[in-house]
């Protein structure tokens, strides 16, 4: 493919933090074929003291590369009891498989920025007036300790179970 790819302009996604497609399969033409389904990359930007709310990716494999800053990684996954966190700085990664739930903190002060890189590609869809009309991500409005108490169980994952 004959094409330069840069960040795009960035946009606030519902967990809170900001991000800017590069490899966008929304945004890249037909033409492109099955290899922008394959994949998707996007700048993230996340301020000093910040917390992405919890979120998890029912179907896409994502690895967080920290470009700058530090990063902490807390994850709960089908293997795992509880949550553990992983801290990260540059040049450093966290890898998120399907059904994770993750979020994202930067308690420094300075920015974080990381590089998403996600298999399948993410889609993430918005209105012209702002609106998600699609995510990939189910974003939730619960904490670590009310997620344990319901046993991990996201009633908004329900409706996935029929995809």
């Amino acid at each position: 493919m004959n094409r330069i790819f840069t960040a795009a302009k960035g946009l606030t996604v519902p967990d809170g933090t900001i991000v800017h497609p590069i490899l966008d399969p929304t945004a890249l033409s037909h033409s492109a074929g099955e290899w922008a389904e394959a994949m998707s990359i996007a700048l993230g930007r996340i301020p000093p003291h910040t917390t992405s709310k919890i979120h998890l990716h029912p179907i896409v494999t994502q690895v967080t590369w920290v470009i700058s800053g530090q990063l902490r990684v807390v994850m709960k996954d089908q293997a795992s009891d509880v949550p553990y966190a992983l801290d990260l700085t540059a040049e450093q990664a966290a890898l998120t498989l399907p059904g994770t739930f993750f979020q994202l903190i930067n308690s420094g002060d300075a920015e974080c920025r990381v590089l998403y890189i996600v298999a399948p590609a993410f889609v993430f869809d918005v209105g012209p007036g702002g609106e998600v009309l699609y995510n990939d991500a189910v974003v939730l409005d619960s904490e670590w300790h009310e997620l344990a108490a319901a046993r991990w169980a996201v009633a908004s994952l329900n409706d996935l179970e029929s995809i």
